[in-house]
Protein backbone atom coordinates (compact mmCIF):
# COMPACT_ATOMS: atom_id res chain seq x y z
CA UNK A 1 0.00 0.00 0.00
CA UNK A 2 1.33 3.45 -1.00
CA UNK A 3 1.76 5.85 1.88
CA UNK A 4 -0.35 8.97 1.38
CA UNK A 5 1.48 12.23 1.19
CA UNK A 6 1.22 14.43 4.29
CA UNK A 7 -1.72 16.83 4.25
CA UNK A 8 -4.14 18.72 6.45
CA UNK A 9 -7.77 19.45 5.55
CA UNK A 10 -9.80 22.10 7.40
CA UNK A 11 -13.53 22.58 6.79
CA UNK A 12 -14.51 24.62 9.85
CA UNK A 13 -12.68 27.50 11.50
CA UNK A 14 -10.61 28.32 8.44
CA UNK A 15 -10.39 31.92 9.65
CA UNK A 16 -8.61 30.72 12.78
CA UNK A 17 -6.06 28.66 10.85
CA UNK A 18 -5.18 30.64 7.73
CA UNK A 19 -3.29 33.90 8.05
CA UNK A 20 -2.97 34.63 4.33
CA UNK A 21 -5.04 37.80 3.63
CA UNK A 22 -5.90 36.54 0.13
CA UNK A 23 -7.36 33.34 1.55
CA UNK A 24 -9.41 35.28 4.10
CA UNK A 25 -10.61 37.81 1.50
CA UNK A 26 -11.77 35.09 -0.89
CA UNK A 27 -13.46 33.17 1.92
CA UNK A 28 -15.33 36.23 3.22
CA UNK A 29 -16.47 37.12 -0.30
CA UNK A 30 -17.73 33.57 -0.86
CA UNK A 31 -19.61 33.63 2.48
CA UNK A 32 -21.15 37.03 1.72
CA UNK A 33 -22.25 35.93 -1.77
CA UNK A 34 -23.94 32.74 -0.61
CA UNK A 35 -27.74 33.21 -0.58
CA UNK A 36 -30.73 30.94 -0.08
CA UNK A 37 -28.53 27.89 0.60
CA UNK A 38 -27.10 28.20 -2.87
CA UNK A 39 -23.50 28.44 -3.87
CA UNK A 40 -22.17 31.68 -5.25
CA UNK A 41 -22.22 31.88 -8.99
CA UNK A 42 -19.13 31.14 -10.99
CA UNK A 43 -19.64 34.42 -12.80
CA UNK A 44 -19.20 36.33 -9.54
CA UNK A 45 -15.88 34.59 -8.97
CA UNK A 46 -14.44 34.94 -12.41
CA UNK A 47 -10.67 35.10 -12.13
CA UNK A 48 -10.53 38.55 -13.68
CA UNK A 49 -12.26 39.99 -10.63
CA UNK A 50 -8.97 39.84 -8.71
CA UNK A 51 -6.18 40.49 -11.20
CA UNK A 52 -3.49 40.28 -8.53
CA UNK A 53 -4.67 36.75 -7.68
CA UNK A 54 -5.09 35.58 -11.26
CA UNK A 55 -1.70 33.74 -11.34
CA UNK A 56 -2.68 31.80 -8.19
CA UNK A 57 -6.22 30.79 -9.18
CA UNK A 58 -7.59 27.67 -10.84
CA UNK A 59 -11.10 27.06 -12.17
CA UNK A 60 -12.26 23.45 -12.45
CA UNK A 61 -15.44 21.98 -13.98
CA UNK A 62 -16.85 18.73 -12.67
CA UNK A 63 -17.30 15.94 -15.22
CA UNK A 64 -18.72 12.90 -13.44
CA UNK A 65 -16.10 11.83 -10.91
CA UNK A 66 -13.46 13.89 -12.64
CA UNK A 67 -12.56 17.58 -12.74
CA UNK A 68 -11.18 19.46 -15.73
CA UNK A 69 -9.04 22.58 -15.44
CA UNK A 70 -10.68 25.56 -17.14
CA UNK A 71 -8.02 27.93 -15.93
CA UNK A 72 -4.57 27.18 -14.48
CA UNK A 73 -2.71 30.10 -12.93
CA UNK A 74 0.72 30.94 -14.29
CA UNK A 75 2.29 31.07 -10.81
CA UNK A 76 0.98 27.59 -10.04
CA UNK A 77 2.19 26.32 -13.41
CA UNK A 78 5.63 27.82 -12.79
CA UNK A 79 6.10 25.81 -9.62
CA UNK A 80 4.44 22.57 -10.77
CA UNK A 81 4.80 20.40 -13.85
CA UNK A 82 3.38 22.90 -16.35
CA UNK A 83 0.07 24.29 -17.56
CA UNK A 84 -2.83 21.89 -16.94
CA UNK A 85 -5.51 23.99 -18.68
CA UNK A 86 -7.98 21.71 -20.49
CA UNK A 87 -6.64 18.58 -18.79
CA UNK A 88 -8.13 16.33 -16.13
CA UNK A 89 -6.94 16.33 -12.55
CA UNK A 90 -6.09 12.64 -12.85
CA UNK A 91 -3.62 13.58 -15.59
CA UNK A 92 -1.55 15.20 -12.84
CA UNK A 93 -0.62 11.69 -11.73
CA UNK A 94 0.91 10.32 -8.58
CA UNK A 95 -0.28 10.60 -5.00
CA UNK A 96 -1.18 14.28 -5.35
CA UNK A 97 -3.69 13.53 -8.09
CA UNK A 98 -5.66 11.24 -5.79
CA UNK A 99 -5.46 13.78 -2.96
CA UNK A 100 -6.68 16.62 -5.19
CA UNK A 101 -9.65 14.61 -6.48
CA UNK A 102 -10.64 13.58 -2.96
CA UNK A 103 -10.66 17.18 -1.67
CA UNK A 104 -12.51 18.51 -4.74
CA UNK A 105 -15.22 15.87 -4.40
CA UNK A 106 -15.42 16.59 -0.66
CA UNK A 107 -15.99 20.33 -1.24
CA UNK A 108 -18.78 19.62 -3.75
CA UNK A 109 -20.40 16.92 -1.59
CA UNK A 110 -20.48 19.06 1.59
CA UNK A 111 -21.10 22.29 -0.27
CA UNK A 112 -18.48 23.97 1.94
CA UNK A 113 -15.12 25.63 1.42
CA UNK A 114 -12.05 23.56 2.24
CA UNK A 115 -8.64 24.84 3.30
CA UNK A 116 -5.82 22.37 2.77
CA UNK A 117 -2.09 22.24 3.35
CA UNK A 118 -0.04 19.55 1.65
CA UNK A 119 3.54 18.61 0.91
CA UNK A 120 4.64 18.83 -2.71
CA UNK A 121 6.29 15.66 -3.98
CA UNK A 122 7.44 17.02 -7.33
CA UNK A 123 8.10 20.75 -7.18
CA UNK A 124 11.79 21.60 -7.00
CA UNK A 125 11.03 24.98 -5.44
CA UNK A 126 7.96 24.49 -3.20
CA UNK A 127 7.84 22.27 -0.11
CA UNK A 128 4.28 22.89 1.09
CA UNK A 129 1.25 24.46 -0.60
CA UNK A 130 -1.89 25.98 0.87
CA UNK A 131 -5.16 25.84 -1.08
CA UNK A 132 -8.61 27.32 -0.58
CA UNK A 133 -11.28 25.32 -2.43
CA UNK A 134 -14.59 27.11 -3.05
CA UNK A 135 -17.60 25.34 -4.65
CA UNK A 136 -19.44 27.39 -7.30
CA UNK A 137 -22.48 27.12 -9.58
CA UNK A 138 -22.59 28.02 -13.23
CA UNK A 139 -25.62 29.50 -14.99
CA UNK A 140 -26.50 26.07 -16.38
CA UNK A 141 -26.21 24.22 -13.06
CA UNK A 142 -22.77 22.72 -13.57
CA UNK A 143 -20.48 22.18 -10.56
CA UNK A 144 -17.42 24.36 -10.61
CA UNK A 145 -14.60 24.98 -8.17
CA UNK A 146 -12.49 28.04 -7.63
CA UNK A 147 -9.15 27.00 -6.10
CA UNK A 148 -6.57 29.40 -4.74
CA UNK A 149 -3.08 27.82 -4.57
CA UNK A 150 -0.13 29.46 -2.87
CA UNK A 151 3.37 28.22 -1.90
CA UNK A 152 3.31 28.13 1.91
CA UNK A 153 6.94 27.16 2.39
CA UNK A 154 9.64 27.29 -0.25
CA UNK A 155 12.26 24.55 -0.21
CA UNK A 156 15.12 27.03 -0.03
CA UNK A 157 13.54 28.57 3.07
CA UNK A 158 13.26 25.13 4.65
CA UNK A 159 16.84 24.29 3.72
CA UNK A 160 18.04 27.60 5.18
CA UNK A 161 16.17 26.80 8.40
CA UNK A 162 17.77 23.35 8.53
CA UNK A 163 21.16 24.85 7.76
CA UNK A 164 20.77 27.41 10.53
CA UNK A 165 19.62 24.76 13.03
CA UNK A 166 22.45 22.33 12.25
CA UNK A 167 24.95 22.11 15.08
CA UNK A 168 27.81 21.09 12.77
CA UNK A 169 29.76 23.93 11.19
CA UNK A 170 29.15 23.92 7.42
CA UNK A 171 31.17 25.59 4.69
CA UNK A 172 30.38 25.31 0.97
CA UNK A 173 33.24 26.14 -1.40
CA UNK A 174 33.64 26.48 -5.17
CA UNK A 175 36.95 26.36 -7.05
CA UNK A 176 37.19 29.56 -9.09
CA UNK A 177 39.42 30.91 -11.86
CA UNK A 178 39.96 34.33 -13.40
CA UNK A 179 39.26 35.29 -17.01
CA UNK A 180 42.68 33.94 -18.09
CA UNK A 181 42.00 30.58 -16.41
CA UNK A 182 44.34 31.14 -13.48
CA UNK A 183 43.34 29.14 -10.45
CA UNK A 184 42.35 31.58 -7.68
CA UNK A 185 41.44 29.07 -4.99
CA UNK A 186 38.22 28.37 -3.08
CA UNK A 187 35.39 30.90 -3.03
CA UNK A 188 32.98 30.69 -0.09
CA UNK A 189 29.42 30.00 -1.26
CA UNK A 190 27.65 29.73 2.06
CA UNK A 191 28.27 29.16 5.76
CA UNK A 192 25.90 28.47 8.63
CA UNK A 193 25.74 30.14 12.06
CA UNK A 194 27.56 27.22 13.67
CA UNK A 195 30.55 27.84 11.38
CA UNK A 196 30.74 31.57 11.97
CA UNK A 197 30.35 31.02 15.70
CA UNK A 198 33.09 28.38 15.75
CA UNK A 199 35.60 30.74 14.14
CA UNK A 200 34.32 34.01 15.63
CA UNK A 201 33.56 35.77 12.35
CA UNK A 202 30.62 37.63 10.83
CA UNK A 203 28.63 35.75 8.12
CA UNK A 204 28.99 38.60 5.60
CA UNK A 205 32.77 38.45 5.97
CA UNK A 206 33.00 35.15 4.07
CA UNK A 207 30.34 34.59 1.38
CA UNK A 208 31.64 35.54 -2.06
CA UNK A 209 35.25 35.88 -0.91
CA UNK A 210 38.25 33.59 -1.25
CA UNK A 211 38.48 31.46 1.85
CA UNK A 212 42.25 31.64 2.25
CA UNK A 213 42.07 35.45 2.24
CA UNK A 214 39.18 35.86 4.68
CA UNK A 215 39.34 32.88 7.06
CA UNK A 216 42.49 33.24 9.14
CA UNK A 217 42.28 29.61 10.32
CA UNK A 218 42.09 28.13 6.82
CA UNK A 219 45.80 27.24 6.61
CA UNK A 220 45.70 25.78 10.12
CA UNK A 221 42.87 23.44 9.09
CA UNK A 222 45.25 21.92 6.50
CA UNK A 223 42.50 20.43 4.32
CA UNK A 224 43.38 22.04 0.98
CA UNK A 225 44.70 18.78 -0.50
CA UNK A 226 41.73 16.76 0.78
CA UNK A 227 39.28 19.26 -0.75
CA UNK A 228 41.00 19.04 -4.15
CA UNK A 229 41.02 15.24 -4.05
CA UNK A 230 37.36 15.14 -3.06
CA UNK A 231 36.36 17.44 -5.93
CA UNK A 232 38.48 15.50 -8.46
CA UNK A 233 37.36 12.02 -7.39
CA UNK A 234 33.77 12.86 -6.34
CA UNK A 235 34.46 10.68 -3.29
CA UNK A 236 33.90 11.97 0.26
CA UNK A 237 36.74 12.10 2.75
CA UNK A 238 36.93 12.16 6.54
CA UNK A 239 39.86 13.67 8.45
CA UNK A 240 40.59 14.73 12.02
CA UNK A 241 42.45 17.88 12.92
CA UNK A 242 43.71 19.46 16.14
CA UNK A 243 43.38 23.20 15.62
CA UNK A 244 44.64 26.11 17.66
CA UNK A 245 42.27 28.83 16.49
CA UNK A 246 43.06 32.51 16.15
CA UNK A 247 41.22 32.94 19.47
CA UNK A 248 43.81 30.59 21.06
CA UNK A 249 41.22 27.84 21.56
CA UNK A 250 42.37 24.25 21.11
CA UNK A 251 39.77 22.29 19.15
CA UNK A 252 39.59 18.68 18.05
CA UNK A 253 37.68 18.71 14.77
CA UNK A 254 36.18 15.73 12.93
CA UNK A 255 35.90 16.95 9.34
CA UNK A 256 33.82 15.47 6.51
CA UNK A 257 34.44 16.73 2.97
CA UNK A 258 31.82 15.93 0.33
CA UNK A 259 31.82 16.77 -3.38
CA UNK A 260 29.78 19.51 -5.05
CA UNK A 261 29.79 20.47 -8.68
CA UNK A 262 33.03 22.45 -9.03
CA UNK A 263 33.45 22.45 -5.27
CA UNK A 264 33.01 20.80 -1.90
CA UNK A 265 30.96 20.97 1.27
CA UNK A 266 33.02 20.90 4.46
CA UNK A 267 31.31 19.77 7.65
CA UNK A 268 33.22 20.33 10.89
CA UNK A 269 32.16 18.68 14.14
CA UNK A 270 33.72 20.04 17.31
CA UNK A 271 34.78 16.84 19.08
CA UNK A 272 36.82 18.63 21.74
CA UNK A 273 34.59 17.55 24.60
CA UNK A 274 34.55 13.99 23.28
CA UNK A 275 38.33 13.88 22.95
CA UNK A 276 38.78 15.36 26.40
CA UNK A 277 36.36 12.81 27.82
CA UNK A 278 38.23 10.03 26.05
CA UNK A 279 41.51 11.34 27.47
CA UNK A 280 40.01 11.38 30.96
CA UNK A 281 38.69 7.85 30.51
CA UNK A 282 42.07 6.75 29.17
CA UNK A 283 43.74 8.34 32.17
CA UNK A 284 41.37 6.57 34.55
CA UNK A 285 41.88 3.26 32.79
CA UNK A 286 45.67 3.48 32.79
CA UNK A 287 46.42 5.21 36.10
CA UNK A 288 46.77 3.78 39.59
CA UNK A 289 44.19 5.62 41.68
CA UNK A 290 46.30 5.70 44.87
CA UNK A 291 49.67 6.89 43.56
CA UNK A 292 48.82 8.55 40.26
CA UNK A 293 51.43 6.39 38.52
CA UNK A 294 50.75 4.16 35.54
CA UNK A 295 48.90 0.99 36.55
CA UNK A 296 49.84 -2.60 35.77
CA UNK A 297 47.74 -2.69 32.61
CA UNK A 298 49.38 0.42 31.17
CA UNK A 299 52.84 -0.81 32.15
CA UNK A 300 52.30 -4.15 30.39
CA UNK A 301 51.22 -2.37 27.20
CA UNK A 302 54.17 0.02 27.29
CA UNK A 303 56.61 -2.78 28.04
CA UNK A 304 55.44 -4.71 24.99
CA UNK A 305 55.70 -1.62 22.76
CA UNK A 306 59.14 -0.62 24.02
CA UNK A 307 60.54 -4.15 23.64
CA UNK A 308 59.34 -4.21 20.03
CA UNK A 309 60.83 -0.76 19.41
CA UNK A 310 64.17 -1.71 21.00
CA UNK A 311 64.30 -4.90 18.93
CA UNK A 312 63.80 -2.91 15.72
CA UNK A 313 66.09 0.02 16.53
CA UNK A 314 68.79 -1.68 18.60
CA UNK A 315 68.60 1.13 21.16
CA UNK A 316 69.02 0.23 24.85
CA UNK A 317 66.07 -0.50 27.09
CA UNK A 318 66.35 -1.08 30.84
CA UNK A 319 63.79 -2.26 33.37
CA UNK A 320 64.00 -1.47 37.09
CA UNK A 321 61.84 -3.38 39.58
CA UNK A 322 61.43 -1.79 43.04
CA UNK A 323 59.99 -3.02 46.31
CA UNK A 324 59.56 -1.04 49.57
CA UNK A 325 61.41 -2.87 52.29
CA UNK A 326 59.33 -4.44 55.09
CA UNK A 327 56.17 -2.74 53.91
CA UNK A 328 53.88 -5.32 55.58
CA UNK A 329 55.51 -4.50 58.91
CA UNK A 330 54.94 -0.78 58.18
CA UNK A 331 51.25 -1.42 57.53
CA UNK A 332 50.88 -3.59 60.62
CA UNK A 333 52.58 -1.02 62.86
CA UNK A 334 51.30 2.25 61.41
CA UNK A 335 47.96 1.23 59.90
CA UNK A 336 46.70 1.03 56.33
CA UNK A 337 45.95 4.77 56.02
CA UNK A 338 49.56 5.55 56.87
CA UNK A 339 50.62 2.77 54.48
CA UNK A 340 48.69 4.39 51.64
CA UNK A 341 50.34 7.73 52.42
CA UNK A 342 53.75 6.03 52.40
CA UNK A 343 53.03 4.59 48.92
CA UNK A 344 52.00 8.02 47.62
CA UNK A 345 55.16 9.69 48.99
CA UNK A 346 57.37 6.93 47.60
CA UNK A 347 55.72 7.41 44.19
CA UNK A 348 56.48 11.15 44.29
CA UNK A 349 60.15 10.48 45.07
CA UNK A 350 60.39 8.03 42.15
CA UNK A 351 58.74 10.49 39.73
CA UNK A 352 61.19 13.21 40.78
CA UNK A 353 64.15 10.94 39.87
CA UNK A 354 62.79 9.19 36.79
CA UNK A 355 61.43 12.42 35.33
CA UNK A 356 61.87 12.04 31.56
CA UNK A 357 58.71 12.02 29.46
CA UNK A 358 59.81 8.70 27.97
CA UNK A 359 60.20 7.00 31.35
CA UNK A 360 57.28 4.80 32.44
CA UNK A 361 56.91 4.67 36.22
CA UNK A 362 54.21 2.24 37.33
CA UNK A 363 52.76 0.66 40.43
CA UNK A 364 53.21 -2.99 39.62
CA UNK A 365 51.23 -4.32 42.57
CA UNK A 366 51.01 -3.72 46.32
CA UNK A 367 54.30 -2.17 47.40
CA UNK A 368 56.08 -3.21 44.19
CA UNK A 369 56.90 -0.73 41.43
CA UNK A 370 58.37 -0.93 37.91
CA UNK A 371 60.33 1.67 35.94
CA UNK A 372 60.81 1.31 32.21
CA UNK A 373 63.70 3.36 30.78
CA UNK A 374 63.76 3.53 26.94
CA UNK A 375 67.07 4.68 25.48
CA UNK A 376 68.85 4.12 28.79
CA UNK A 377 71.52 1.47 29.38
CA UNK A 378 72.34 -0.41 32.56
CA UNK A 379 74.90 2.14 33.73
CA UNK A 380 72.45 5.02 33.40
CA UNK A 381 69.72 3.02 35.14
CA UNK A 382 72.07 2.13 37.99
CA UNK A 383 73.07 5.79 38.45
CA UNK A 384 69.42 6.84 38.61
CA UNK A 385 68.55 4.06 41.04
CA UNK A 386 71.43 5.03 43.36
CA UNK A 387 70.21 8.62 43.21
CA UNK A 388 66.79 7.35 44.31
CA UNK A 389 68.34 5.44 47.22
CA UNK A 390 70.08 8.63 48.40
CA UNK A 391 66.89 10.64 47.91
CA UNK A 392 64.97 8.23 50.15
CA UNK A 393 67.62 8.73 52.84
CA UNK A 394 67.21 12.51 52.59
CA UNK A 395 63.42 12.30 52.70
CA UNK A 396 63.73 10.22 55.88
CA UNK A 397 60.18 8.89 55.92
CA UNK A 398 59.94 7.19 59.34
CA UNK A 399 59.65 3.38 59.40
CA UNK A 400 59.50 2.34 63.07
CA UNK A 401 59.07 -1.35 62.24
CA UNK A 402 61.86 -1.75 59.66
CA UNK A 403 64.66 -4.26 60.31
CA UNK A 404 66.80 -2.35 57.81
CA UNK A 405 66.76 1.29 58.92
CA UNK A 406 64.71 3.81 60.87
CA UNK A 407 63.43 5.30 57.60
CA UNK A 408 61.64 3.93 54.57
CA UNK A 409 64.03 2.15 52.20
CA UNK A 410 63.60 0.11 49.04
CA UNK A 411 65.33 -2.63 47.07
CA UNK A 412 65.86 -2.57 43.30
CA UNK A 413 66.52 -5.07 40.54
CA UNK A 414 67.87 -3.87 37.20
CA UNK A 415 67.85 -5.75 33.88
CA UNK A 416 68.64 -4.68 30.32
CA UNK A 417 66.84 -5.94 27.24
CA UNK A 418 69.16 -8.08 25.14
CA UNK A 419 68.64 -7.30 21.46
CA UNK A 420 71.23 -9.87 20.33
CA UNK A 421 69.57 -12.82 22.00
CA UNK A 422 66.07 -14.31 21.91
CA UNK A 423 64.85 -11.93 24.61
CA UNK A 424 61.26 -10.73 25.16
CA UNK A 425 59.28 -8.87 27.81
CA UNK A 426 58.72 -12.05 29.86
CA UNK A 427 62.43 -12.79 30.01
CA UNK A 428 63.18 -9.14 30.81
CA UNK A 429 60.68 -9.13 33.67
CA UNK A 430 62.02 -12.43 35.03
CA UNK A 431 65.62 -11.20 35.07
CA UNK A 432 64.68 -7.88 36.71
CA UNK A 433 62.62 -9.73 39.30
CA UNK A 434 65.50 -12.11 40.02
CA UNK A 435 67.82 -9.15 40.51
CA UNK A 436 65.28 -7.61 42.91
CA UNK A 437 65.15 -10.90 44.84
CA UNK A 438 68.96 -10.84 45.06
CA UNK A 439 68.88 -7.26 46.43
CA UNK A 440 66.42 -8.27 49.14
CA UNK A 441 68.34 -11.42 50.02
CA UNK A 442 71.64 -9.58 50.38
CA UNK A 443 70.48 -6.98 52.88
CA UNK A 444 67.86 -4.78 51.13
CA UNK A 445 68.16 -1.00 50.63
CA UNK A 446 70.30 -1.55 47.54
CA UNK A 447 70.24 -2.21 43.80
CA UNK A 448 71.40 -5.38 42.08
CA UNK A 449 72.06 -5.93 38.38
CA UNK A 450 70.84 -8.92 36.45
CA UNK A 451 73.80 -10.95 35.05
Amino acid sequence: MTTQIWHQVIRYGIEDIADNPHVLSLLRHWQASRVAQRRPSMAMFHAGRWPELYPNLMLLRREGDEFVYGHYGTEIARHSQGDMTGRKVSDFGGRLSAFFLATYRDAIAHDQPLYTIHVSDRSASVFTWERLILPLDSHNGEDWLLVYGNPLQMRHQLLESVLDATSDALLALRRVHDAQGTDLGWMVLVTNPAFTEMFGIEPQALAGYLVHETLSDWAALNIEAECLLTMASAMPRVVTRVLLTSQNLLRYLDIQIRPLKDGVVVSLTDATDLHEAQKRLRHLATTDALTGLANRREFDEQLHLEVQRARRSGEPLTLVMADIDAFKAYNDHCGHAAGDDCLRQFALVMKSVFARELDVVARYGGEEFAILLPGTGVEGALNLTERLLHRLQREALPHPASPVATVVTASFGIAAFGTRVMDDEIQLLRRADNALYQAKQTGRNRACLSP
